[in-house]
């Protein structure tokens, strides 16, 4: 143990902190109640979480829904969206209106007369000092932006909105770039970079850029374009949307704020949660294969929550949710959008191994936790799958969700500079010891 180690595992345990002394101060810890709901921090016309809803006091669990401006994401994704969905709805969560077909032309080109990237981004930035996750080099690629910007620090909301459809409409090419940038210098393969295609969508540009021309389907195009619909927003408080909001409080460039949002969404917990869901089901499936009974499931799931299989954790990645009760309807789409994939790829083994893993640990968690206890899948736990049907290698899973989330990130940051615009600056209490004597 060196002396970095045996300090600060020495002085820890006498500087932590007795976890009754939150609740003596009523400290609302990772901003959560003690019923797990959320901490009312802000408003927002935006969209909106429901999964439960409360009778006086008690909690009344819920089939989830998500309100985008209003709509219901059910609806939307029953809505005629012309090989443009994402574009569409990327204009309702900005504007707060569906596009009319001319005012969809204009934005739509709008998005496409920004595809190309600045002149000499791509070798100065893209393809130098690859990472080990590609979602540090994409922090690094989104503040690079800032020095090809004429007036970065402009933050008025007009200008962030063009800022921001700008980055958005390269985020195809940057995120392709960089997977391939990471290929070729950290693995050796061959260095394949396509220019975006300005007749294509964000969706298809992600898999034209990744695969070539013919070497996907229209049908693959449609999942993945609602992909990037059920991924756009998800209320004004989810981890890296509030991370925007906190740093763009500030003041500071939309680049800068962005590249934060993009640092919460890599880990674990949040964005990178559906690689953990794929982690997860390769070791289960390596463990006990794809044709195992409900029982050999069953007990593998239970090793989870006992923390004695995979990483010890206690935790079944993509199942439950902190507002969701009853249902998660971006799972549910995302489950029917794999069955589709799952037919065409001729994968329904792999499908209804993870759909029979879905119901068995809803009910083990029952079983846990009691009747009255309602959990779902969540979006993560169908995401991973339906990105591994479509081709999509795993190291982009999060890039993508982060491609999706941008017009969400961008949106709200607008709207609490317009409605709300005061730092964010919460308190702590200090706990500590006063008056230790003078320092020798």
């Amino acid at each position: 143990m060196d002396f970095l180690e045996e300090t600060f595992n020495k002085n820890m345990q006498n500087n932590a902190i007795d976890h009754q002394l939150f609740d003596q101060y009523n400290v609302k810890i990772g901003l959560r109640n003690h019923d797990g709901r959320g901490v009312l921090v802000g408003l927002t016309k935006i969209s909106d979480v429901y999964g439960y809803y409360m009778d006086k006091d008690k909690k009344i669990d819920d089939e989830g829904h998500l309100i985008i401006r209003g709509y219901d994401l059910y609806d939307i994704a029953k809505m005629d969206h012309d090989n443009y969905g994402y574009e569409k709805v990327a204009y309702l969560i900005l504007f707060g209106k569906w596009p009319t077909n001319d005012e969809a032309y204009e934005f739509i080109k709008i998005i496409k007369d920004n595809y190309k990237l600045p002149k000499f981004f791509m070798e100065d930035v893209l393809l130098k000092n690859p990472s080990n996750n590609l979602m540090n080099h994409l922090q690094r690629a989104i503040l690079s932006l800032y020095s090809y910007d004429n007036n970065p620090d402009d933050t008025e909301p007009i200008m962030v909105l063009k800022k921001g459809l700008s980055i958005l409409a390269k985020m195809p090419t940057i995120i392709n770039y960089v997977y391939q940038s990471n290929r070729h210098f950290l693995h050796n393969d061959s260095l394949i970079l396509r220019q975006p295609n300005q007749n294509m969508s964000i969706a298809e540009n992600i898999l034209y850029l990744l695969k070539g021309e013919n070497n996907y389907q229209k049908e693959e195009v449609d999942i993945l374009d609602l992909c990037l619909i059920i991924h756009a927003d998800h209320g004004g408080a989810p981890n890296s949307t509030f991370v925007d909001e906190v740093i763009s409080s500030t003041g500071t460039d939309l680049y800068s704020s962005i590249s934060g949002s993009l640092a919460a969404l890599k880990g674990p917990r949040h964005g990178g949660a559906n690689i953990e869901v794929t982690k997860m089901m390769k070791a289960i499936i390596n463990h006990i294969g794809l044709d195992a009974s409900k029982e050999q499931i069953s007990d593998v799931l239970n090793k989870i929550l006992n923390k004695d299989f995979y990483n010890n954790s206690g935790l079944i990645y993509g199942i439950g949710h902190a507002v969701y009760t009853k249902s998660d309807p971006r799972a549910v789409l995302l489950k029917q959008q794999c069955k589709k994939l799952a037919y065409l790829k001729n994968k329904e083994k792999l499908f209804n191994f993870y759909s029979l893993v879905e119901d068995i640990a809803i009910k083990e968690l029952k079983k846990r936790k009691g009747n009255s206890f309602n959990c779902c899948a969540n979006l993560d736990f169908y995401s991973g799958l339906a990105y591994q049907f479509l081709g999509i290698p795993e190291d982009l899973y999060t890039p993508i969700f982060a491609t999706s989330r941008m017009i969400g990130w961008l949106a709200h940051d607008i709207e609490n500079k317009l409605y709300c615009n005061k730092i964010v600056r919460p308190a702590t209490k200090y706990v500590g010891e006063i008056n230790k004597g003078d320092l020798k």
